[in-house]
């Protein structure tokens, strides 16, 4: 072995000496980050990019930089980018990150494999690409709607809803070929600009979060409801059964009474679904299946991406439901991000994320939650919110992952709070417990001039909270 390392070698060395460090040590910098909009187009929701968005971008940009923001997270969106298998345009990105850099500023990309369709009348769309389900149905076998998450609930034609929103888990030994090929085109792309990543950022499910689609608006389940099982494809069933085999007693439950969505309907909302044996084992596969994606997509992303580059990923905060008298926890549930095992938040998330990072480098991983904004309902409104509980949620993961020892960045959920101080105390309280790395502001524009009491509050939190 030579004496002196390679000027790589060596970057790589101190890189993740400096990380095992900081985790062992327990350095408490926080970075501050802004989230840049969706896309340039997006600022005035049209289908072509104006030189004015442009322009107002750089802007927000220079107003980010002087209040000391360190990284704006982009979404780098596969549907824009691999229109044609293989064939990759990524001009724009090289625009938006030359933008960014030349503002001072790091970048956190987002490798988004899920799609953005706010509706006809929005000019911005980011589907999944029209090739990658006929590929997927081509190799797989499968028809193109059994590649898609199939809702419980069933439409006028009698078929069951569905979402396209992300490659349906149980499509991943296909899916999986074109992420890998999908980053490993993007590391060769952007090799000059890792220096300037903060970190990289996967998508693991609808809206980049590890979640299935259960409240989205292609079915019933929207906010507050309980939400709807998304696992009535065929491939979906197929591999319940073959969990069922492989961790269950033949006469533990029915492959009937999985199957039959009207059945499964009447024991979620009329019985007490947690003694329920039949329930408690579909609810444990599903989230199983889940975790276990998340899991295999960050393998994927680690062995991809440089190991001088964090990975984040991304769970959604659904705090919905969680004191229900009836159902408590529900939603949850449905969502994929825990099973009936445990009603204790914190332990519930604690065993879901053991199954995510499982055999992982912790020290290479950055959990993003958010929630960070919002308050629970009282007992006056608690009925019409759907007994929400974001606080205690806040807490339960943020506990659960400081058990771990996994880094958690905070985030705002919904811009609207960012112009009531209301919300950036809660974020000032959320940050003086001291168990957050980071915080990202959704979105850029709302920590500008465009916001002057969110360009006020956020330039004291990072004065208050950054790194001296």
């Amino acid at each position: 072995m030579g004496l002196a390392l390679g000027a790589e070698s060596l970057r790589k060395y101190l890189f993740i000496t400096f990380l095992l460090l900081d985790f062992i040590l327990g350095n408490n910098k926080i970075n501050f980050n802004a989230m840049a909009p969706l896309h340039i187009m997006h600022y005035n929701n049209s289908s072509i990019e104006e030189e004015d968005d442009w322009v107002l971008f750089g802007i927000h940009l220079e107003e980010a930089k002087r209040i000391k923001v360190e990284a704006i997270s982009v979404d780098v969106w596969w549907g824009l980018v691999e229109i044609q298998n293989n064939q990759f345009n990524w001009s724009y990105y090289i625009k938006v990150f030359d933008m960014i850099i030349s503002n001072g500023l790091d970048i956190i990309p987002i490798m988004s494999f899920h799609s953005f369709d706010p509706g006809k009348d929005a000019g911005f769309r980011a589907p999944i690409p029209d090739w990658v389900w006929k590929l997927i149905s081509k190799k797989s076998g499968f028809s193109i709607q059994d590649l898609k998450y199939n809702s419980e609930d069933v439409g006028k034609n009698g078929s069951h809803k569905f979402s396209d929103e992300y490659v349906s888990l149980w499509a991943n030994e296909w899916a999986f070929v074109q992420y890998r090929e999908f980053l490993k085109e993007f590391v060769n792309r952007f090799d000059n600009y890792l220096g300037f990543f903060q970190e990289i950022n996967i998508s693991l499910g609808p809206t980049g979060e590890l979640r299935y689609p259960s409240y989205n608006g292609h079915d019933g389940g929207r906010h507050p409801n309980r939400g709807r099982l998304q696992c009535f494809s065929i491939p979906a069933q197929k591999h319940y059964l073959s969990w069922l085999k492989d961790s269950k007693t033949e006469d533990n439950i029915s492959e009937r009474e999985f199957i039959k969505s009207s059945d499964l309907k009447y024991r979620l909302e009329n019985t007490d679904y947690l003694n329920d044996s039949d329930i408690q084992s579909l609810f444990e596969w599903y989230n199983d299946a889940l975790m276990n994606h998340g899991n295999e997509m960050l393998k994927i992303a680690l062995n991809e991406i440089p190991d001088t580059i964090p990975i984040g990923f991304k769970i959604p905060g659904i705090h919905w439901r969680i004191e229900d008298p009836k159902t408590p926890r529900i939603s949850e549930m449905t969502c994929g991000l825990i099973n009936s095992e445990s009603l204790n938040g914190q332990v519930a998330y604690s065993n879901s994320l053991k199954n995510v990072i499982k055999n992982l480098p912790l020290e290479r991983l950055i959990l993003h939650f958010t929630c960070i904004d919002q308050i629970n309902s009282s007992p006056l409104t608690d009925f019409d919110e759907g007994y929400s509980r974001p606080e205690n949620l806040v807490l339960e993961v943020s506990s659960a992952a400081s058990e771990l020892g996994l880094k958690i960045k905070g985030e705002n959920s919904l811009s609207n709070n960012l112009y009531k101080k209301s919300a950036w105390l809660k974020i000032e309280e959320i940050l003086a417990d001291k168990k957050l790395s980071g915080v990202t502001i959704m979105r850029l524009q709302d920590i500008t001039h465009h916001n002057s009491l969110g360009n006020e509050q956020y330039r004291n939190l990072i004065k208050n909270f950054g790194h001296k």
